[in-house]
């Protein structure tokens, strides 16, 4: 087990109605935001409440409404333009992974004079960031407490993760409400996004004791919680549980990282334009198959904090049982389980698989993979 180093300087709130304090969070850093949002959180009156919020505390703020689905990096540097000539002080990231990584993205370069296609490039960003807080409107983002983005390339669709000014993040406000403007369906899709996160994250070289319970009670809240959450969408108490599942997800992040199956997602997102949350829940029993072998110990755990009767003692056997656990619940929702299901090439997971390949996380994995060995994950998933 390598040495702990944990630092989390972000302020979190977490709670039911907790965006209520957004004013009070940000009148810390400034009285000029930018709210960095996508224009379908208007059909549940999300935006509308920021709005009324800051409206009620006299911050003046200015709205990006941009983020589309499928948004490239070159939606950045719009935002930076914004920022520039409304001199922002704060920007507030609202909505999903994407949008919070572009929010993130225009604090750290509007600063400077150097657009996103050289951040993308290699180059470091200097200079002190806007103050950054990002507010999720889905259960998950595993991005949510590091000083780093998940941006499609503009130029050529490819996933990249970068890294920005560090301790950017100075707050974030995770409010459970929020979610209920995902369908049940897709908010279950996030939680088997987190799951795969979870059970990577605790296979990683990079785990601890630590990260270990984080992740170890993400797993047990989801097995406990995605299928009612299906069933019960508006139930605040298994809303509640789904969000503290993927900060607790955030949380181990910190410290250890995610692994193949997380960089086959990220880079089949950002090339094909498939919901990343969708394939993971592919790849999530195939990744669990893939590491049985190795870590059975550690996958019998994830087996019996999914709610599955196995030995004490580890074995083959109870990994096996964590894959069928998955299996019961991806066939329980009703959730695709195979990317053909998508209508991808089979022929260009040959460039995913070298685009995963090239993701900082692919370094800590419990062992060494190659380009080749990702290609046939992705045939086994295929």
């Amino acid at each position: 087990m390598p040495d702990l180093s944990f630092s989390i300087p972000t302020d979190v709130r977490f709670g039911l109605d907790v965006v209520n304090r957004i004013a009070s969070v940000v009148s810390q850093y400034g009285e000029r935001v930018l709210l960095v949002t996508e224009a379908i959180l208007y059909e549940g009156k999300v935006i509308d409440r920021i709005q009324g919020l800051f409206e009620k505390k006299g911050i003046q703020y200015i709205v990006f409404d941009e983020v589309v689905p499928h948004a490239t990096s070159k939606v950045v540097d719009e935002g930076v333009n914004l920022a520039r000539s409304a001199r922002a002080e704060i920007v507030v990231g609202l909505g999903g992974v994407r949008t919070l990584s572009v929010a993130k993205c225009i604090s750290m370069a509007s600063p400077g004079d150097v657009d996103m296609d050289e951040y993308l490039g290699g180059v470091q960003p200097a200079g002190q960031p806007l103050a950054y807080i990002g507010i999720p409107t889905t259960c998950r983002d595993p991005f949510l407490l590091l000083d780093e983005y998940l941006l499609t390339d503009g130029r050529d669709r490819s996933a990249k993760i970068g890294r920005t000014q560090r301790r950017i993040n100075k707050a974030v406000i995770v409010d459970p409400k929020l979610t209920i403007t995902l369908p049940p369906k897709y908010t279950a899709t996030t939680l088997m996004d987190t799951l795969l996160v979870a059970v990577e994250g605790y296979l990683s070289s990079r785990s601890s004791f630590l990260s270990d319970t984080f992740f170890l009670r993400a797993c047990e809240l989801i097995g406990k919680i995605i299928e009612p959450l299906v069933n019960q969408p508006e139930d605040l108490r298994v809303r509640m549980n789904a969000s503290m599942a993927g900060l607790l997800a955030s949380l181990g992040l910190t410290i250890s990282k995610a692994g193949v199956g997380t960089a086959l997602a990220y880079a089949i997102n950002g090339s094909f334009m498939v919901p990343k949350s969708w394939v993971a829940s592919i790849m999530l029993p195939h990744v669990m198959e893939f590491y049985s072998g190795i870590a059975s110990e550690k996958l019998t755990a994830v087996a019996r904090f999914l709610g599955e009767e196995v030995d004490d003692e580890a074995s083959v056997e109870g990994a096996g049982r964590a894959v069928e656990a998955v299996r019961r619940i991806i066939g329980s929702l009703g959730l695709p389980t195979r990317l053909r299901d998508f209508d991808l090439n089979l022929d260009d997971m040959v460039d995913i698989a070298g685009i995963a390949r090239n993701f900082d996380m692919m370094n800590y994995l419990p062992r060494s993979i190659s380009a080749e060995d990702l290609y046939e994950l992705v045939k086994s998933a295929y």
